[in-house]
């Protein structure tokens, strides 16, 4: 008898990710959770045979509801969502920590998971001792500390640390600029052109590895009272001029040169969004690639997914990923 994984945050990016992943796997009926039922998304998904159901992460209840009969969870917040409409940093993070508890404590109340999927990022502020803080960071990484200290839910959460999206040149702030009297591309940013970025790939990764990690029964046990096991869902780091030079070349862009600037210039630049990714900028260059990705607390475990099995040699690189895009737009 197949089992059941609910998704929440089904029509995003991550969510339909996930789907995608599963759709094709017997073993697994799939519930995704929406807001919004009659939405085009929403729709195209029950059409392919998702169960969807309405809930609100601002809704305890309707989330526990949702979860009735669950062996998996896939949870995912969106600070974005919130920041977008002004309402500024803290109140976003107050929000973004509000609806992942929500989660939280429907998932633990449902008697039947075996794993909880939790969508995560660096705590910025513990890693760096407090030197730079980086709001949609920390927001999450408050969530993983309240996961960390539940007795419940603890022993059964997966942390899934992502990266960097290749897709994110449509953020402005990552759109490198054609400048014809250098002849080439160029891209500011708020740090050393030597500083590391953490590679996702495409966001589809996600949903590869939630897929692989459900195939193979990886366990979720914590590692200690307050430890949790993190599983790092990357394709390598790449220094940023790198990083940066590897898309120009496949995207047929000739060269590109990474522009160091103070982080008050790029956020004169992009506004609230020039200090939010600012920020994490700045947190890739002070933290360093030992320590980007390393012990996330006390008694933590981090493992590389390329390393497990069914997840190693299925996860697709930016480079790949970037090979697929018709760039002539940019």
């Amino acid at each position: 008898m197949a089992k059941l994984i609910v998704v929440t945050g089904a029509t995003g990016m991550q969510g339909s990710g996930v789907i995608d992943a599963l759709s094709a796997n017997a073993d697994w009926k799939i519930r995704g959770v929406t807001r919004n039922l009659s939405s085009a998304k929403a729709q195209a998904l029950a059409k392919r045979g998702v169960e969807m159901v309405a809930a609100d992460l601002d809704d305890e209840d309707s989330l526990t509801a949702a979860f009735v009969g669950a062996s998996a969870i896939f949870g995912v917040t969106d600070f974005y969502e919130p920041f977008a409409t002004g309402i500024g940093p803290e109140k976003a993070m107050q929000i973004e920590y509000t609806r992942g508890v929500n989660m939280a404590r429907a998932a633990a109340k449902t008697a039947t998971l075996e794993t909880y999927f939790w969508s995560t990022l660096p705590a910025a502020g513990q890693l760096t001792k407090g030197e730079v803080k980086v709001p949609h960071f920390d927001a999450k990484g408050d969530v993983d500390a309240y996961l960390k200290n539940n007795p419940i839910l603890n022993p059964k959460t997966i942390f899934l640390l992502t990266g960097f999206y290749a897709s994110n040149f449509d953020y402005p702030p990552f759109t490198p600029i054609y400048s014809k009297p250098a002849g080439q591309y160029i891209l500011a940013v708020p740090a050393s052109s030597e500083t590391w970025v953490p590679s996702l790939g495409p966001v589809t990764n996600i949903g590869v590895t939630v897929s692989g990690l459900l195939q193979y029964q990886y366990p979720a046990t914590a590692s200690g009272p307050q430890g949790g096991r993190y599983v790092h869902v990357t394709t390598g780091k790449y220094k940023i001029q790198e990083y940066f030079s590897k898309w120009a070349q496949i995207a047929g862009k000739g060269k590109l040169q990474i522009l160091s600037v103070p982080l008050e210039q790029f956020e004169g630049l992009f506004g609230i969004w020039g200090t939010e990714l600012g920020l994490m900028v700045k947190f890739w260059e002070i933290a360093g690639a030992p320590r980007m990705w390393g012990t996330v607390g006390e008694g933590d475990v981090m493992i590389d997914a390329r390393d497990l099995e069914g997840v190693k040699g299925r996860l697709v690189s930016a480079e790949d990923s970037w090979k697929l895009v018709n760039w002539d737009q940019l």
